[in-house]
């Protein structure tokens, strides 16, 4: 089994959500949304090392988080201004061959599958990249000045989930280039396609919601028995 390593950027203030405690630290049926995210990767057995992009006003909170709940595979890195310097430096603490796996995850999607999980880790085991996506329902039109300036074929569009899973030495790579290039991108498969590496696409899972807003929270309250039985 190719080993693999999660990077979970946990450095965000939430402002989007409105709160003043970032919405990683809410709590969802009683736990941190975090919490249950951590879990949801050690119950998968596939990731054996878990590292958490901490802001330093969070850090002592992310110890007492991995003290509290015994997570001995996981470990903090220090969370940078934006996504890319976070995961830059979960980077750092990673050695070993270039070969080997790293996953990249959203501290606000609880709900992921095993078998997304599965499904990324071979993908990006064979490719070297590989993001979960899922086809988008509605229609998208293109917005400038206050009117549709046109509508792409939404056969061609998805929306891309994490977990992300790349080999090292590629997304390693890609970072560091957008970094000496001054690039900023929403997330790491759109980084790596753009240099050039070919990412594939698997299924990814209708329930593996981000909690961005606080109806998601109150969606992810509702259905969290349901939502997290999946496997």
């Amino acid at each position: 089994m190719t080993p693999c390593s999660v990077i979970i950027p946990a450095a965000g203030s939430g402002s989007r959500f409105g709160s003043t405690i970032p919405k990683q630290f809410l709590l969802l049926r009683g736990r941190p949304i975090l919490a249950h995210t951590v879990e949801r990767f050690r119950g998968s057995g596939r990731a054996f090392r878990i590292i958490l992009c901490a802001d330093a006003a969070q850090r002592a909170r992310v110890e007492e988080m991995i003290t509290v709940n015994g997570w001995a595979e996981a470990e903090i890195a220090d969370g940078g201004d934006t996504r890319q310097e976070s995961v830059l430096n979960g980077l750092e603490l990673i050695g070993g061959d270039d070969s080997n796996l790293v996953a990249v995850h959203d501290a606000v999607r609880p709900f992921f599958s095993r078998a997304t999980f599965e499904r990324v880790l071979e993908a990006a085991t064979e490719f070297g990249a590989a993001v979960p996506v899922t086809p988008m329902v509605e229609t998208v039109h293109r917005t400038e000045g206050g009117y549709i300036r046109g509508t792409p074929d939404r056969s061609l569009l998805v929306s891309a989930q994490t977990p992300q899973c790349f080999r090292l030495g590629i997304l390693r790579e890609a970072l560091q280039r957008a970094r000496t290039e001054g690039i900023s991108g929403t997330d790491e498969a759109g980084l790596v396609a753009r240099f050039g590496h070919s990412v594939r696409i698997v299924d990814g899972d209708r329930f593996n919601m981000k909690i961005t807003q606080p109806e998601d929270l109150y969606a992810a309250e509702t259905n969290f028995d349901r939502w997290s039985a999946q496997l």
